[in-house]
This record gives C-alpha cells, structure tokens and sequence, in this order.
C-alpha cells in the first residue's frame, strides 16, 4: 500500500514539473536557456592564463619582486645568473614575447585557412613566420642573457 503511494506521489511530481514550463509560457514568463560561453572567449582566456604561468606571474604575486635593479653603470631590469629570481619588468617581457609567439602561429594557422585567395595566404604565412621566428629569437637572446652567456 506505501510503494503504491510513493509511485502516484512521484508520478504527480514527474508530471507537474514536466508541466512547468508549459505553465510558466502560458502566465508570460519567458523561459530561460542555459548559455554556453563563446569558444573564442574561452580560447582568449585559456591563452592568457597560459602566458600568465609562463611568463611568472605566481612568482611576481606570491614574491613581489622589485621592478629595476641598481647596477655599476646605471639601472636593469634583468636579473642576471639566475633563471629561479627575475624581477617584475623581466616577467612582464617574457609576456609580451609569449604572446608575440602565439600570434605568430595564429597567423600561420590563418594562413592555411585561406585556400581560395593565395595572395593574402602567403603574405600572413610570411608575416606569420617573421613574427614567429622573431619572438622566438628574442626568447633565446634574452634567456641566455639571463643566463650569462
């Protein structure tokens, strides 16, 4: 007799929130969609956590590192003999040279995307590379500054 009891509660619970959208349409309420985010925002924001993490950005929050450093010959921002300590100017333009990178290889990506018009696909795959190989030159060069060499 309670299982039968429970089954009718249930049944009339299914169906009165089945139901409730029907009701609420009728009364003027509008209904309300689950909105799913743009898979291009989502995009920016995975990138730009990403350079944040390479770029040091924990280091420069939990640190609080010093923005110029003193030297013989006047004032730096590279902090030289130690790839574990740079300051916050250092972080700032591994950032800018991550960043830099990955639009290099966006553009390269953009130029495969562009079959039917050749002349603009070599320009950005030129343009694309130049970018590239840029950053990625600056990365060595500054990195083995910091080094030492």
């Amino acid at each position: 007799m309670l299982k039968n009891r429970v089954g009718k509660i249930s049944w009339r619970a299914r169906r009165f929130f089945v139901n409730l959208g029907y009701r609420f349409r009728a009364i003027g309420i509008p209904q309300t969609r689950a909105r799913r985010p743009s898979t291009t925002l989502l995009v920016f924001a995975m990138m730009f956590f990403v350079v944040f993490i390479l770029a040091g950005g924990v280091f420069d929050i939990l640190e609080t590192p010093l923005a110029l450093l003193p030297k013989g010959s006047g004032w730096t921002f590279v902090y030289k003999g130690s790839i574990s300590i740079q300051t916050l100017n250092e972080s700032i333009l591994a950032g800018l040279l991550y960043f830099l990178g990955v639009l290099g290889l966006y553009l390269l990506l953009r130029s495969t995307r562009q079959v039917y018009n050749p002349r603009q696909a070599y320009i950005t795959l030129i343009l694309g590379l130049m970018v590239t190989l840029i950053a990625v030159y600056y990365c060595t060069s500054f990195l083995s500054s910091k080094i030492g060499y």
